[in-house]
């Protein structure tokens, strides 16, 4: 599954960017929402592989119970490298709070609520507006940041977990599908 939402995305975001300027903000809009998913599904099964580990096996319960209670993924990202490694993630640190910022537009966009604006002037008034800004000021550079932001996030918790800096490459490549660079 992280590999095939994975997968997903990179071609959306070579769409949009390819597209350039004349790419549709729903399109740039699904890339958010795509990484928020391909993060949360990551993390889903990354855990449970890492609980599955001798090592790690006395956190299985914990893991496999807010699975199966649907646990938020803000529960999951700051609850389970600290229960499980010993230390939580560093909520300071760039690609943290780059993905925890691009969560909140997702859910901005996700979540949308009309405002019912009212517009009035020049002898017209159109009641019944919706502010659509975080829709609008969306542009092909959010769908690649977006994916880099996903890339990023992964690295982060398999450095987290332990693993080293120069298998990372390696590693995205296992979990997303991501070829190494040449």
């Amino acid at each position: 599954m992280v590999w095939l939402y994975f997968s997903a995305l990179r071609r959306r975001v070579q769409a949009i960017q390819a597209a350039g300027s004349e790419a549709a903000q729903e399109d740039i809009a699904l890339c958010l929402m795509l990484t928020v998913a391909v993060i949360e599904t990551f993390l889903n099964l990354f855990f449970r592989v890492v609980v599955s580990e001798p090592s790690f096996a006395h956190h299985k319960e914990l893991i496999i119970r807010d699975l199966k209670r649907r646990a938020s993924l803000d529960h999951k990202m700051r609850r389970w490298p600290e229960a499980v490694f010993g230390r939580p993630l560093d909520l300071d640190d760039p690609t943290v709070r780059s993905f925890f910022a691009l969560k909140e537009k997702r859910n901005r966009l996700m979540h949308f609520t009309s405002t019912h604006e009212t517009f009035a002037g020049d002898g017209l008034q159109i009641e019944g507006l919706a502010d659509t800004s975080v829709l609008d000021d969306l542009a092909p550079p959010d769908a690649l940041a977006a994916l880099q932001i996903a890339d990023g996030m992964v690295c982060v918790l398999l450095h987290h977990r332990g693993g080293a800096e120069a298998a990372l490459p390696a590693a995205l490549h296992m979990w997303t599908g991501r070829p190494p660079a040449a």
